[in-house]
């Protein structure tokens, strides 16, 4: 729900550790408020959850999506950046096709279904997509100049749209809208 409390991403300092461990990085950026109560883009913490299921699992995230997610919507094989100590970034550089990230825009809308299968929860998926956190200036007064779009609330890894509608939003502009009322996917 990017909301662990630092108030500062915590990438650069994942990006500058001198030995190589983005988790150790993570931890040192100091945590100023409470969990949940403080929202801040924070794509390292994306990163830390990738690293949980790596640990968990013994697989690397993409690996561990693969029969679960990937290979179920038809999509083979996507690439995954990796960190200094091999685990799938999570925050970004996962490569999708234009029409991979269609499908898996419309496996949302479909609420975890695909092809007759319930890949995931219908229920988590509506909590997945629903506002978790308070992304306004309420819960973070530096965001008072965003747009609205911006401040619709953030749901886990997912952002609120107007007109009732949430989407993925990747570095460089890729997205995935869906408006779920007028079951739109684009």
């Amino acid at each position: 729900t990017m909301s662990t409390g630092q108030e500062a991403d915590t990438v650069p300092a994942m990006l500058r550790s001198p030995d190589g461990s983005w988790t150790k990085a993570f931890f040192s950026v100091p945590v100023l408020h409470p969990g949940g109560s403080y929202f801040l883009y924070n794509t390292g913490a994306t990163y830390m959850v990738s690293a949980i299921v790596q640990q968990r699992t013994g697989q690397k995230l993409v690996d561990y999506l693969q029969p679960r997610l990937f290979e179920p919507l038809g999509i083979p094989h996507p690439h995954w950046d990796e960190c200094p100590a091999g685990r799938s970034v999570g925050g970004w550089g996962l490569k999708l096709a234009v029409e991979d990230i269609a499908k898996f825009g419309q496996f949302l809308l479909q609420r975890g279904s695909w092809e007759g299968r319930q890949l995931l929860s219908s229920q988590w998926i509506d909590e997945a997509t629903s506002a978790q956190m308070d992304n306004s200036a309420r819960s973070n007064p530096s965001r008072i100049n965003e747009t609205a779009d911006w401040v619709q609330g953030y749901g886990y890894q997912f952002w609120r749209c107007q007109n009732g509608g949430y989407r993925a939003d990747g570095a460089g502009g890729q997205l995935c809208v869906v408006v779920p009322d007028q079951e739109l996917v684009f």
